[in-house]
């Protein structure tokens, strides 16, 4: 791209004057945003028809549609996404330069945004193909009100949504019984220790779940305000939202109280159900502490991450200290990683045996943690042990040998697609993409101390 784009310093612009430059600078973002879903489009159109590279004798995969699966993973390197997110996009840009280009003429024009377009784009998927194309005209005129006024994502989905009722001509409960073959719950680490776990159910069922958690947080600070203290079952804090007891009263629901989450109660009336988690602890970091009655953890805070490494929840990420301890301690069965002491690898099988032992198996899971292609994070306790040299062709059943990944980046490698070497024995990866691009992926180290086997430099005085 060649060009000069001019602002004024903002610093010396009156407000109406820098209002000015924030809605130019939106019709930019637009119409570069037009150019870059016109790109996507070809990106995965050029794939086809230039045939990448792939191994004759293997089965086609993926459907028969391995052009698209290779754009997917060619835009998600490129641009450092998710391959959930690189495949929305080549699917909106697919939309956008065929059927949808009216859409996609407005977003270059800047009329409106690229989150007004997506909601229009997935609103008229749902729509069988005759009645889509009518409803984004439809749609791109209820952008605006009756007035002019722009409207908001949040106002045009909710406009939109009444719209595609009117023109879709599937009735609303055979359109629910295909949807519901579409529900689940998500699970997704935040920041902090926490997470958010989402669920999509239907409409009556997540309104009765979540009318049942609203009473359950209102009869609880009803109470608290009657005894003047806090709303249990929280009585270090006296200060709790609706919100936050409402997460409450989902845990109580589920597992019918604080001594019950990770199985600590003999009572099989207790709990709704028993949870399973798996964690890394470093030995170190469980050495010297102990439990007293209450669930306190005593020494836990003795050991530092440098020396014994960090505790880690499957699934998560890092944990503190007296979390992992209180998990060690009422653990009904621990699995111990054996490991060479001097380099820290797994003792591997060489040409004895194909599959991976479950030893071996437990220390892939534990140094990779993920999926090995750049940027999956598929976890690997759900990922297959592929062999870097295969088998057949004189590799070993070696960690050297071996990385974890999911069935789609397996099906990947194993086409001849993508490709990959070992660059050292810890597991450090250099991948090759169909178009020639080198990616390099690290082990995760789940575990594993900052500085395992020589102690840090002294800083300088």
């Amino acid at each position: 791209m060649v060009g000069t784009v001019r602002l004024p310093l903002p610093s010396f612009l009156s407000a109406d004057d820098a209002l000015s430059v924030v809605e130019s600078t939106d019709r930019l973002i637009a119409w570069a945003t037009a150019q870059k879903m016109s790109a996507l489009a070809r990106v995965e159109e050029a794939i086809g028809e230039e045939s990448p590279r792939r191994k004759e004798n293997q089965p086609v995969r993926f459907a028969g549609d391995e052009a698209h699966s290779l754009a997917v993973s060619e835009v998600s390197t490129a641009c450092a996404l998710t391959e959930a997110t690189a495949a929305r996009l080549l699917h909106d840009a697919g939309d956008l330069a065929a059927s949808q280009w009216g859409v996609l003429e407005a977003v270059e024009a800047g009329e409106i945004s690229e989150v007004h377009a997506r909601i229009i784009l997935d609103q008229a998927r749902s729509l069988p193909a005759g009645q889509a194309e009518k409803f984004a005209t439809m749609a791109l005129q209820r952008t605006l009100t009756r007035h002019g006024r722009r409207r908001t994502p949040s106002e045009l989905r909710a406009c939109l949504r009444r719209l595609r009722e009117r023109l879709h001509p599937e009735s609303l409960i055979a359109r629910k019984e295909a949807a519901q073959r579409e529900r689940g719950v998500w699970f997704r680490a935040e920041p902090d220790g926490m997470c958010t776990l989402s669920a999509f159910l239907p409409a009556e069922v997540g309104m009765a779940i979540f009318n049942g958690l609203d009473r359950d947080a209102r009869q609880a600070s009803a109470r608290a305000a009657e005894l003047g203290g806090a709303p249990a079952p929280h009585p270090a804090s006296d200060s709790s939202t609706l919100s936050e007891l409402r997460a409450d009263a989902l845990a109580y629901r589920l597992f019918g109280g604080p001594d019950t989450v990770f199985g600590g109660s003999d009572d099989p009336g207790s709990s709704a159900f028993h949870a399973e988690v798996v964690v890394t602890i470093p030995v170190g970091s469980v050495l010297g502490a102990r439990i007293v009655p209450g669930g306190d953890v005593l020494g836990a805070e003795s050991a530092e991450p440098a020396e014994s490494g960090m505790a880690e929840l499957e699934g998560y990420g890092p944990i503190d200290a007296a979390t992992a301890c209180r998990l060690a301690a009422i653990a009904p069965t621990w699995q111990r990683l054996f490991t060479d002491f001097t380099t820290g690898q797994a003792l591997g099988m060489g040409r004895t045996v194909y599959r991976p032992p479950k030893a071996l198996r437990r220390y892939l899971h534990c140094r990779d943690g993920t999926c090995r292609f750049p940027g999956c994070t598929r976890r690997a306790i759900v990922c297959e042990p592929d062999h870097t040299i295969e088998w057949q062709d004189g590799g070993t059943t070696d960690a050297g040998n071996l990385a974890m990944l999911c069935r789609k980046h397996h099906a990947l490698k194993s086409i001849g697609a993508w490709s990959y070497r070992q660059l050292s024995p810890s597991g450090e990866l250099e991948w090759q993409s169909p178009l020639g691009r080198n990616y390099r992926t690290e082990p995760a180290d789940v575990g594993r101390a900052a500085f395992p086997f020589q102690p840090p430099e002294p800083p300088p005085f």
